[in-house]
């Protein structure tokens, strides 16, 4: 048996890694455990060792996920020096910042995850990818610099507008089919949308929704049934998006 063991720091890390991989380490006839050792929390992966080299692009995958899912986002969190959490709008704007140039952040860490040494995910973030702190830091540096003009409803768009448009485009077309207590958000085949930044693509909210379009950041949103959209949500869809955004006949 090949082992390989991740060391995590948090809970909630150790947890969306471990159920992340389970389904792809019991495809390989393995296991994968979660125990606790002089408070570290640590996953264990056990695989027949002839398929050693074909699960290493899963767990970067995961690895990769996981941290800008949750550590990228609390770094974050804790470097703003203005309460972010609450109210909707400022929601939305640590969403921009999170997802800002992920695609070439899951790139970078691909490229520094190694597996001649089992890993500990802090020493990784802190050693191998410094760069992407200080990547990040440049970003809360921005946020802080201009959390005056977040106040303002006007300079809060532009700001928004400023992030989306620099994001990387990670979807051609996002079509949003709108029913009655929910938004299903669905691929160019109408399949729908499963993406590590958001989910399985059923939303029950206008702020998730919001936050899930600039996560996915198409070139395209095609809404559908837009009779059951608000009209306060739709001019806020156009001005974040501008002429993305199609409305289907």
């Amino acid at each position: 048996m090949w082992e390989y063991c991740i060391t995590f720091e948090d809970d909630a890390s150790a947890n969306y890694f471990k159920n992340k991989m389970y389904k792809v380490v019991k495809n390989y006839n393995g296991v994968i455990t979660k125990f606790i050792n002089n408070n570290y929390i640590k996953i264990l992966i056990a695989i027949p060792i002839i398929e050693r080299f074909k699960i290493h692009n899963n767990i970067r995958e995961k690895i990769a996920e996981t941290i800008l899912v949750n550590f990228k986002r609390e770094y974050i969190l804790s470097k703003l020096n203005f309460d972010i959490t609450k109210a909707i709008d400022m929601q939305i704007f640590l969403k921009a910042l999170v997802v800002f140039d992920s695609e070439t952040d899951k790139a970078i860490i691909y490229e520094r995850l190694k597996f001649d040494s089992n890993l500990i995910v802090n020493s990784f973030i802190n050693f191998k990818l410094s760069f992407l702190k200080r990547k990040w830091e440049e970003l809360i540096d921005l946020a802080n610099d201009n959390y005056i003009y977040l106040l303002n409803k006007d300079s809060f768009l532009e700001l928004i507008k400023f992030l989306i448009s620099n994001l990387e485009y990670r979807y051609y077309v996002i079509n949003i089919f709108t029913k009655k207590d929910c938004y299903l958000l669905c691929d160019i085949k109408g399949q729908k949308i499963t993406d590590y930044l958001v989910g399985n693509g059923v939303i029950y909210d206008e702020k998730a929704l919001l936050t899930s379009l600039i996560a996915l950041n198409p070139e395209k949103i095609i809404i559908h049934n837009n009779i059951l959209i608000n009209d306060k949500l739709i001019k806020l869809l156009y001005d974040l998006f501008s002429n993305r955004i199609e409305i289907s006949k």
